[in-house]
């Protein structure tokens, strides 16, 4: 992890947790994505479409992905970081505390896997 992302991550904790908290309620759709194994948690901030999925439900995601977008870019834009730093400083609170048992998860390697109950998730790199 770079010293500006430690910082990042350091100063901004907490107003990434908020902002991530706020993209995350904006997103009714997401849980039961979620919870069907449709949708699952990547590594970068954004939710992403497990196996195949009908163009609704990759709709769905999409339109997600575009309120946590903009809720990032607003986070950025106040914190002089780029959307990329907000976004992955949000993964990793999402990956700490919001990553469910039987919900999936994607690392940087790109293989999809389950949260199981009474196991943490791993973070993502950037997180360590």
């Amino acid at each position: 992890m770079t010293r500006r992302m430690k910082l990042l991550i350091a100063a901004g904790i907490g107003i990434a947790v908020v902002a991530g908290t706020r993209a995350y309620a904006m997103q009714p759709d997401a849980a039961a994505l979620r919870a069907g194994g449709q949708a699952g948690e990547k590594a970068d901030g954004y939710l992403g479409v497990v196996g195949s999925a009908s163009a609704e439900i990759r709709a769905q995601i999409d339109a997600i992905n575009i309120q946590r977008r903009a809720a990032y870019t607003r986070l950025a834009t106040e914190r002089n970081a780029t959307i990329e730093e907000v976004a992955a400083a949000t993964a990793c609170q999402i990956f700490a505390g919001r990553v469910a048992p039987g919900n999936k998860y994607m690392l940087e390697d790109g293989v999809w896997r389950e949260a199981r109950a009474g196991e943490p998730v791993p973070l993502p790199r950037h997180c360590r």
